[in-house]
């Protein structure tokens, strides 16, 4: 060996945070991102799951459609839970890894128990669960997502990551189709808890552990550098630097940082497009299937939509990680949301066509995947690394009251006699608001004082939609 391999594999000071944001993304990274990316894809499925199956699940335990409205809102309840308490705790007590694994495994867990849910009191526990895994998950892998990613490719990445949302909704319509019809609504599930635990002991097996958290938070560089080492296996790492900034900004409240002076007014405007959008979401993922339905339409034309849906919104959000690395974001997302408005307005006058439907609910799922994948960018950037699972988890947390609000209201809907149509028109109002909400935040960035904390704060959404 000469010295100057010696040299190469001599332990080194190594700052972690230069070598990921500024390195090469090279295939043990991928493989870490690509994992994070299969975990996202149960969400898309466990939310549309429920959507594909309600027609049939309703006959079998004897309720009325328009229950189910509770039943979709019951796992929303719980990922607002989930989201509030347990992602502060990801990032102060337990740590990204820990919160992610335990999290999915209930998840999945709860999808496999409920087809043994023998009335509706017995479903509403079980969904609640699921629902409360998945809302403590999600802030935690897209947290990690971001500090796992080169830097010149963050954008891509995470509207990368963010797609396999939608995707699993076109996974379920696939599944849907194929052990349905011969198995019966239950084996969807089956299937889908399966996956899910499967998958989530991969995560536990490849995943490491947020090395900022174990730096800063722990103080146990010894677990940071084997964590490092899954993310920078070339280095030879001896030493890992941690910036002084970021020791005292840990000593903050993460919550109570949300409101520091010149970010409360962005943190408020992003949950505002937060509950708007994610009533949004999930009325059209857990909704459109069984309103279809009603319209008249086979229960194939509904598993159709749910894997148009997802189709459209994998595509939609992987063009807008390719659209806002050239434009401005805001300008992006005005116009994402300008086609799911119109989309939305369309769909009532095509409901009785098998064909033009899915069409429809293909452009509309395209807008608003890729306007809610433009949100996750924003907040991500926004928010420094030291409360960014925080500041993720609560925009999600308290989004979530749109999207527990919403198939409750549809559910309401279509007790009182309202019409499919009439309840996708009345769809279209919420992202009306969001996109006023928007201009607000594009407005309060542009007008930001020099020096001011948001304008350290939220610098690098700023210089990279421009």
């Amino acid at each position: 060996m000469t010295a100057t391999d010696e040299a190469c594999k001599a332990p080194l000071t190594v700052n972690f945070t230069e070598e990921v944001r500024e390195g090469p993304l090279k295939r043990r990274r991928f493989l870490i991102l690509s994992m994070l990316g299969l975990l996202v894809l149960f969400d898309g499925m466990d939310t549309q799951m429920l959507g594909v199956i309600a027609h049939d699940m309703t006959a079998d335990l004897d309720l009325p459609l328009s229950s189910f409205g509770v039943v979709f809102s019951a796992a929303l309840f719980g990922g607002v839970v989930g989201a509030l308490i347990l992602s502060p705790a990801a990032d102060r007590l337990l740590g990204r890894k820990t919160v992610i694994i335990s999290a999915m495994f209930l998840a999945g867990l709860a999808t496999l128990l409920t087809p043994f849910a023998g009335n509706l009191t017995e479903l509403l526990i079980v969904r609640f669960l699921a629902g409360l895994g998945l809302g403590a998950a999600l802030p935690s892998i897209f947290s990690l997502s971001t500090e796992f990613s080169p830097k010149r490719y963050s954008r891509i990445i995470t509207s990368f990551l963010i797609a396999f949302m939608p995707l699993g909704s076109l996974l379920v319509g696939v599944i849907g189709r194929a052990v349905v019809p011969a198995f019966g609504w239950e084996m969807l599930l089956y299937v889908g808890g399966v996956l899910t635990l499967v998958l989530t002991l991969m995560a536990a097996l490849i995943l490491p552990e947020s090395v900022h958290f174990l730096l800063r938070t722990k103080g146990d560089e010894r677990r940071a550098i084997l964590a490092a080492k899954k993310l920078l296996p070339d280095l030879s790492i001896g030493k890992l630097i941690v910036e002084e900034s970021d020791l005292a900004a840990e000593k903050r409240n993460p919550v109570s940082s949300l409101f520091l002076r010149g970010i409360w007014k962005f943190t408020l405007l992003i949950w505002l497009i937060a509950i708007m959008n994610q009533g949004i979401l999930y009325f059209v993922m857990s909704w459109t299937p069984a309103l279809l339905q009603q319209s008249g339409l086979a229960s194939t034309v509904g598993m159709h939509s749910a894997s148009t849906f997802g189709l459209g919104g994998a595509l939609g959000t992987i063009a807008q990680g390719w659209l806002v690395t050239r434009f401005n974001i805001y300008k992006v997302m005005f116009v994402e949301m300008a086609l799911y408005v119109i989309a939305i307005l369309m769909l009532p006058f095509m409901l009785g066509n098998a064909v033009l439907a899915p069409t429809m609910v293909f452009f509309l799922s395209a807008g608003i995947a890729a306007y809610h994948a433009g949100l996750i960018l924003i907040v991500l950037e926004s928010y420094p690394t030291n409360i960014r699972t925080t500041g993720m988890g609560w925009a999600f947390g308290v989004g979530r009251i749109g999207a527990t609000s919403a198939p409750i209201l549809a559910g309401m809907l279509v007790s009182v006699g309202w019409s499919s149509g009439h309840i996708f028109a009345a769809a279209s109002l919420p992202g009306i608001v969001s996109a006023s909400a928007l201009l607000g935040i594009a407005l309060l960035i542009n007008q930001r004082e020099k020096g001011g904390v948001f304008s350290r704060v939220s610098s690098a959404a700023v210089s990279q939609g421009h």
